[in-house]
């Protein structure tokens, strides 16, 4: 039986477009939209029987991405807690409801970037299958990174299941990439540079071309993508050398790396949300050594950023979710960092639609246009006019996924 529903008088931003629609119509049968344009009582009419959302002038918009998430941690001070006394089974349950966070409040998909366990390649099948109520989860199984690296924290003798998995070598990067896609990962993670939880420089380049490039090569065979924490500016240009398709961070980019990412064809997922350690760290108890390395990207991150916007670099929304103070569930936050950084506010909900969809090669997913997965948002008021207004989750009116209401905060849209 075919499961119709209309949206009428909607303020609609579509995705792809650089204005806005006003009194759109939009129809939706089954998971797929069939129709996108001016309302028309004759199309209405024939669309036949249907479920009718008179919108009111409220804005629908995409479903946003987030790609770039740690489920299995929860914005604590730090995170070797959880990650010494957490079974990988009671941190996918943890992860089932940070992650349902970030679906109310308006992300409809989310790309996790190492975790525990594989915890989000179990809670991506549990959605895909029915059993739990979610947002789509593009994983990413367990990081790549060196012995020593970004994500290898712990000392000699001490056995953690942490949210990277540990090699040398250009075979051992292939061997670890391959794990990863044999247990269902989407996305291969690598960590091209220290960064701020791990003892050690931050800049240092750690995974070489060589590693970086195995690994691209195994995810290229099967179509899936790939990421690199990057940090300094070696590692940033061996990522993009390597082939990688996005880079996180990208902290201490410059007009070579600017080159790169053009010459690429990459995107890069600025992360500033992280930056909430430097505002809230020290009275809540962030290790000094944590936040004196975030308080030094900090100098270079958003002047370099603003450079890359400013040549043309395609840039994506991602919060990195999960790192201190940076809770899930607050993920718009990052579009208003964006914006002030400048992109406007189009572009910013672009970086989180269209953008991230293509970054992702999510092709049915970022826009709304007729044969597409009906993955929709209604928000109460126009997020171009204050971009801060996809932060208020009593504004998140409803959530579709796959032309189902998966969450509503209204009864009369």
């Amino acid at each position: 039986m075919t499961n119709k529903k209309i949206f009428k008088n909607a303020l609609l931003i579509d995705g792809k477009s650089d204005t806005v629609q006003k009194e759109a119509l939009v129809i939706v049968e089954n998971e797929k939209i069939t129709y996108v344009g001016r309302y028309d009582e004759t199309i209405v009419l024939q669309a036949g029987d249907a479920e009718l959302f008179d919108l009111k002038g409220m804005t629908l918009m995409p479903g946003m991405i987030d790609t770039h998430v740690h489920l299995c941690m929860a914005g604590e001070p730090s995170t070797f807690t959880d990650m010494v006394m957490d079974t990988a089974a009671f941190a996918a349950i943890k992860g089932v409801e940070r992650a349902k966070r970030s679906l109310q409040a308006g992300f409809t998909t989310l790309r996790t970037m190492g975790e525990k366990g594989h915890i989000d390649i179990a809670i991506k099948k549990a959605v895909e299958q029915g059993i739990i109520v979610g947002p789509t989860i593009f994983a990413s199984g367990k990081a790549l990174t060196i012995t020593g690296g970004h994500g290898d924290m712990f000392p000699e003798g001490v056995n953690i299941d942490g949210i990277g998995i540990v090699l040398d070598g250009v075979d051992q990067a292939r061997r670890a990439a391959r794990e990863q896609l044999k247990l269902g990962a989407d996305n291969i993670k690598m960590m091209a540079t220290g960064g701020g939880m791990s003892p050690g420089p931050g800049t240092i380049a750690q995974l070489t071309i060589d590693e970086m490039q195995a690994a691209v090569e195994e995810a290229v065979k099967f179509e899936k993508v790939t990421a690199a924490h990057a940090i300094g500016v070696e590692g940033i240009h061996n990522a993009l050398k390597a082939g990688v398709r996005t880079i996180e961070h990208g902290t201490f980019l410059d007009n070579r790396g600017i080159e790169l990412f053009l010459e690429k064809n990459a995107y890069l997922v600025p992360t500033l949300s992280a930056f909430k350690t430097i505002k809230y760290g020290r009275a809540g108890g962030v290790p000094e050594h944590h936040i004196k390395k975030v308080e030094y990207y900090q100098t270079a991150h958003e002047a370099n950023l603003q450079k890359a916007i400013a040549a043309g670099v395609k840039i994506v929304a991602g919060t990195d979710a999960g790192t201190p103070f940076n809770y899930h569930g607050e993920n718009a936050y990052e579009l208003e960092c964006l914006v002030r950084n400048g992109l406007s506010e189009m572009d910013a909900i672009k970086s989180a639609t269209q953008v991230a969809a293509e970054a992702l090669r999510l092709t049915e997913l970022g826009v709304i246009e007729p044969g597409k997965i009906a993955d929709m948002i209604v928000v109460d008021g126009n997020p171009l006019h204050d971009i801060k207004i996809l932060q208020d989750k009593a504004r998140i009116k409803r959530v579709f996924k796959g032309g189902q209401l998966v969450h509503t905060n209204s009864a009369d849209c």
